[in-house]
């Protein structure tokens, strides 16, 4: 049975970007960032810094002008191989790595405006986080993840301690004897490490 690219099962292998077809940008970025940390150091130094080609003929070029167009085409090749045919064609024109990563970002995360509203929501969704009637332990703290990843990606972090209260205090009465018989003060870090929590703003 054949596998769309939509359907790719991820985790299959180091050497592979994680795919981007439109959706869950956040989690994809976040991703995609330390995958192209991953390879050689000059790959995400182009997208932070930027690159522009030498205007001279490239038998001139000098060996560090060499180097950055190397770089550059490096990342620009793993970001090309990440995307769906839709999102290769929204950024297929553009000449270097960094262009392909703000084309993406103003595309799924917006301007800074729009992006302020999004960290304002996902906080509102945050405190306001409680676990459903319906759901396990498991699929509440999934959600939970969601959202303090894509806060994340905006750039708004919390610490392990408020993040662990925060899940302590989403859960229902009925859990509240055994959860206090438990943890008490120093407990916040183990707590953190057992359920993944390793963000320090």
């Amino acid at each position: 049975m054949e596998t769309s690219s939509s359907q790719i099962v991820e985790g299959q292998s180091t050497s592979t970007p994680p795919f981007f077809n439109g959706t869950n940008y956040g989690h994809w970025k976040a991703k995609m960032k330390i995958y192209l940390k991953g390879q050689e150091f000059g790959v995400w130094r182009s997208i932070e810094k930027g690159y522009e080609e030498p205007f001279t003929n490239s038998d001139a070029w000098s060996l560090q002008e060499k180097a950055n167009f190397t770089m550059n085409y490096k990342a620009m090749n793993a970001l090309i191989c990440a995307l769906s045919s839709d999102e290769f064609n929204r950024v297929s024109n553009l000449k270097s790595a960094r262009e392909i990563w703000e084309t993406l970002e103003v595309t799924y995360e917006g301007t800074t405006q729009v992006e302020k509203t999004k960290v304002n929501l996902l906080v509102s969704d945050f405190e306001a986080f409680k676990m459903k009637d319906d759901e396990s332990i498991s699929e509440m703290y999934t959600r939970f993840s969601n959202i303090i990843n894509e806060l994340e990606c905006l750039g708004k972090l919390y610490y392990n301690e408020e993040m662990v209260n925060k899940l302590l205090k989403s859960l229902p009465v009925v859990w509240d004897p055994k959860i206090h018989r438990k943890i008490k003060g120093p407990r916040h870090d183990q707590i953190g490490r057992a359920c993944g929590l390793t963000h320090y703003p």
